[in-house]
Parts: structure tokens; C-alpha cells; sequence
């Protein structure tokens, strides 16, 4: 990832992803930080409970394990991600990114609550 990561996205990357993931549709999210640009893709709920479905315990991996899942461009180096020996993936632009994609795909905070 680097500030000219968002010019590397091209119309035929694009095309090609949207091909991949027919089923699904794409969203772009960018890092106002770093400039950094991520398409992730759509989902259903059966697909987005799954990744939700941890060990208890394992609670906090939610978002690393939905960032993973998402995420269609660029690829993640899954090591990386995990360890961050680049340094790209401090565990709170990970909740932040994983944050995004919740909203992205409509599983927001926004509904009220009114106590009765």
C-alpha cells in the first residue's frame, strides 16, 4: 500500500473483479489517513454470520478475520495482516477498515433505541 496505490486501480481491474464477484456487488473504501484505497465486495447474511462465529474467546478477531474475508483489492498477504512486519496493519486501522465494511454492507448502528 502507498499514496499512488489509488492510481494502480484501473478500469480493467475493476472490470476484472467484477467479473469474479458477480454475485456480489463492490464498494471502494479509501484510508483518508494514507490515501490508501480497498474494494471489498458484498455479502450475505449466512456468509458475514460465519465470520461472526468465533471461538469463544476469540472475539477480538472479528474484524481481522472480516478485513481477510472482504477485502478483494489489494490482495492481503495474510502473514502480514496477521503479524504486520510491514507496518501497514496496526491493529486499529484493521477495526477501523473492518468498521467500514460493516457499514458498507448495511450492518450499522443506524437504528434508536427509546427506553419504555
Amino acid at each position: 500500500m502507498s499514496e499512488t496505490q489509488n492510481s494502480k486501480i484501473t478500469e480493467k481491474i475493476i472490470a476484472e473483479l467484477k467479473e469474479k464477484y458477480k454475485a456480489y456487488p463492490l464498494f471502494q473504501i479509501t484510508d483518508t489517513f494514507t490515501g490508501d484505497v480497498f474494494i471489498i465486495r458484498g455479502s450475505n447474511w449466512d456468509e458475514f454470520s460465519q465470520i461472526g462465529n468465533v471461538k469463544p474467546g476469540s472475539e477480538n478477531r472479528v474484524p481481522l478475520n472480516m478485513v481477510k474475508a472482504y477485502v478483494v483489492y489489494p490482495e492481503i498477504d495474510h502473514e502480514d495482516i496477521e503479524y504486520n512486519r510491514s507496518g501497514n496493519w496496526q491493529p486499529g486501522r484493521i477495526v477501523a477498515l473492518a468498521e467500514q465494511i460493516q457499514e458498507v454492507l448495511g450492518y450499522n448502528k443506524a437504528f434508536t433505541v427509546k427506553k419504555l
